[in-house]
């Protein structure tokens, strides 16, 4: 680890018909509908929250804010206020204008999400302010990069469609948050895709995103290969990740968006669409995009494996002779013998096995991984599954993107 500074629901059975272009096979899903507000739906499949929002911006944090009131209010209690409790050397006042700063450089449509919230979730603009930063806060004081991506397409399918999955890992106080964990949904009414993220309650930046355009991405933390340094004035990466997928109708815009950015810390951010998938991974200097193993199959992990990379810390040694490389290596390597164990075989039920596998027996999942997403982009069809809360269960995105 390194520091780096200072009533009764209503059960509506939902037949979730997919867009054309997709399979010809319906598939059906329960969602329990909880609230409507201005609009905008809250839903649970089984504990995960579902919120659906439309509109422009300002009205979307409105129904958002409305929509999960109680949820946000209980997440700003554990996630920060319980954090500065249990951390009280950390100097709040500092902190606090620093990710006011950061918010001031949000791209417009999600500072009128925010001041949208800040009307009807009970919470001051500041307090939502850290609240979507809140997953922020512990690396004030370690760095913690875990995560695991795979995606299998063509071979290693059978030619049936590509189906991608990620562990979202992260220190064990987050696994305590997942009562608040949701999957929300935007559908802006200005010409942008219809967008979906994983978050906690009152969050709009994330680590995994998905949008109509059938592109699905998974960002992992880098900075074991790429180094701990910090480009001062970059948008936030979990606020950017959403950006790019409101403006991005194909991979290609995906693409030039990876190549003509820089991120504040080093990233991997591993994309897939309904045909192959692809990984970015950069520092605050470059980006270098890599393909997969073979033919058919994407792993990543937490290191860099484009060859060209020739990064070395401050005493000049490899980033990969690092204990934090090493444990990556050991669950890239792990994943990548699962994929092969079930080449020709793999789909949404077998990536899902593949990721219930613990690392102690080669898979990816620990004992703090705080979720996990599986996704079949070309159906828009998402799983999640909140570890010691929530088993997997299905959402099916193309009845939600309206």
């Amino acid at each position: 680890m390194r520091k780096i500074g200072c009533g009764t629901s209503i059960l509506a059975l939902l037949c979730l018909c997919l867009f054309s272009g997709c399979a010809t096979s319906t598939r059906k899903v329960n969602l329990e509908r909880v609230s409507e507000y201005e609009g905008g739906h809250l839903y649970r499949a089984g504990k995960i929250y579902v919120a659906q929002m439309k509109g422009d911006f300002h009205e979307m944090g409105r129904q958002y804010g409305g929509l999960m009131k109680g949820q946000i209010d209980r997440f700003y209690d554990e996630a920060v206020e319980g954090y500065f409790e249990n951390n009280k050397q950390l100097p709040r006042e500092e902190i606090e204008a620093d990710f006011y700063k950061s918010f001031s450089i949000y791209p417009a449509r999600f500072q009128q999400l925010l001041k949208g919230m800040e009307q009807t979730s009970g919470m001051s603009l500041k307090q939502l302010i850290m609240i979507d930063s809140a997953v922020y806060l512990p690396l004030l004081v370690d760095i913690s990069g875990m995560c695991s991506f795979a995606a299998a397409w063509g071979p290693y399918t059978s030619g049936g469609p590509l189906v991608c999955a990620r562990s979202f890992d992260y220190f064990p106080e987050f696994q305590k948050y997942n009562d608040t964990l949701t999957v929300v949904v935007f559908n802006p009414d200005d010409g942008s895709r219809s967008v979906a993220g994983i978050v906690n309650a009152g969050q709009i930046g994330t680590m995994s995103v998905f949008n109509d355009a059938k592109l699905a991405m998974g960002v992992h933390d880098g900075t074991p290969s790429g180094g701990q340094g910090q480009l001062v004035g970059a948008v936030p990466t979990m606020i950017g990740n959403v950006s790019v997928f409101l403006d991005s109708s194909g991979f290609e815009m995906v693409r030039a968006y990876m190549m003509s950015t820089l991120p504040r810390l080093a990233v991997i951010a591993n994309v897939a669409d309904p045909d192959f998938a692809r990984t970015f991974e950069k520092t605050n200097s470059g980006c270098k995009e890599r393909g997969g193993q073979e033919q058919g199959l994407l792993v990543a992990t937490n290191h860099f494996i484009d060859p060209t990379w020739d990064l070395k810390t401050a005493e000049g040694r490899s980033t990969h002779e690092s204990a934090d490389v090493q444990d990556s290596t050991g669950r890239y390597n792990g994943i990548l013998a699962l994929g092969q164990k079930y080449k020709g075989k793999i789909d949404a039920d077998v990536m899902k096995k593949i990721f219930d596998v613990p690392i102690s027996e080669g898979g990816p999942t620990r004992p703090t991984t705080m979720y996990q997403f599986v996704a079949v982009p070309a159906e828009l069809q998402l799983w999640v599954k909140a570890c010691n809360y929530q088993d997997w269960v299905p959402i099916a995105l193309g009845e939600l993107f309206n």
